[in-house]
């Protein structure tokens, strides 16, 4: 099968819709299939590369998040959807809407994955109006998912909230999944209590949380913060943890060498409050590493908090540092659900949801085929 995968960001954007667009990618081509990934940034071997499309007073945010934007060049597009068996969107932008309306001209499937939620844009440029917000989701529905063949929702939740504000295509739920190398390995005991957060340092991923929830527990001196990612906040950030006992250590890595962190901290944290699936924590429950997950309405990964010591509210530093020290507090029952989340993380291997991809391109280019006569 011959696929053409269309997102803003390819090269070095450091987002979960990109990795897991990486990863589909890698294992669709060790199965024989042809993926050409049409985007920005060098061209390379089964790629077509698309200039920038530079967005007066948004560029900045846009440069310092490392998520160009594409220019839907359409003599690029054509080459792509003219070999293509199915057409494949990832980002709900202008690449997005003009190759939807190029496949459609040419009889290619489309497919769109809901990865990118109208908050995750908004909260960047320091908008909070939910008015804006379902503004911009229903530009979204109108201009992307109701105009493709079907949707893919990385979660129950996602498909719960695109249905909300409208969607009336068919949807179906494939997770990101979880690669086969993230897994339990021989632990060390630290010196001090590692609590670990990974991500992009974006104001919706609330890493200030975590901070200030460190500096309220009563086992702040013992406890060392590792947040792993980068971002536009990333020296506002340093600047909030100066004054811990144990500097905050700040990286930024690519996504295989997170294992080792993942196999060596003693807690995950995700503050975020907004996600549609997040792939951190699930690698993390993969690796035996239990994962503190905040409660919010507009993000949907605390449904798999293993239980509700495992929740704390979003945007609370108080509840954060409460949960934070009971569990310092009672080390038998963090040694208990390492097993119980890795566990639950078997439920999501990556194989699976591509078996769930394929067999939906194959449903949709044989409706093709039977419309085409």
């Amino acid at each position: 099968m011959r696929i053409a995968m269309l997102l803003d960001a390819w090269d070095d954007a450091p987002t979960g819709a990109v990795i897991s667009t990486r990863r589909f990618t890698e294992r669709l081509r060790e199965r024989g299939h042809t993926v050409t990934v049409v985007s920005t940034g060098a061209r390379a071997e089964h790629k077509i590369a698309l200039p920038e499309l530079r967005v007066p007073f948004a560029q900045p945010i846009i440069t310092k998040m490392r998520t160009p934007l594409a220019w839907p060049d359409r003599r690029s597009l054509a080459r792509a959807i003219a070999d293509a068996d199915v057409v494949h969107v990832h980002t709900p932008f202008l690449l997005a809407m003009r190759g939807i309306t190029m496949a459609k001209r040419a009889g290619v499937p489309t497919v769109a994955t809901f990865h990118v939620r109208a908050e995750h844009i908004l909260r960047n440029i320091g908008v909070h109006s939910q008015t804006t917000v379902d503004l911009l989701s229903r530009f979204f529905l109108r201009s992307v998912y109701n105009r493709c063949d079907h949707v893919i929702c990385p979660s129950e939740f996602g498909e719960h909230e695109l249905r909300g504000h409208g969607l009336r295509r068919p949807a179906t739920v494939i997770s990101n999944g979880i690669p086969e190398e993230y897994r339990p390995t021989d632990r060390i005991t630290n010196d001090r209590f590692v609590i670990l957060s990974v991500g992009r340092l974006a104001p919706e991923k609330r890493h200030d949380v975590l901070i200030e929830a460190v500096r309220r527990s009563r086992h702040e001196p013992d406890i060392q913060l590792v947040v792993l990612g980068d971002g536009p906040l990333r020296s506002r950030l340093r600047d909030q943890a100066r004054g811990l006992t144990n500097p905050v250590l700040f990286d930024c890595l690519p996504p295989h060498e997170l294992i080792s962190y993942y196999n060596t901290a003693d807690l995950y944290v995700h503050t975020a409050e907004i996600e549609v699936e997040c792939m951190s924590v699930l690698e993390a429950m993969a690796c035996g590493l239990p994962c503190l997950i905040a409660e919010s309405a507009t993000d949907g990964t605390a449904r798999i908090a293993r239980s509700e010591r495992f929740r704390f509210s979003a945007g609370s530093p108080q509840a954060l540092a409460a949960r934070i020290d009971h569990l310092i507090e009672h080390p038998d029952e963090l040694k208990a659900a390492r097993a119980d989340h890795a566990a639950a993380a078997r439920r999501y291997p990556i194989d699976t949801s591509v078996d769930h991809l394929l067999a939906l391109y194959q449903r949709l280019t044989a409706r093709q085929r039977v419309l085409g006569h």
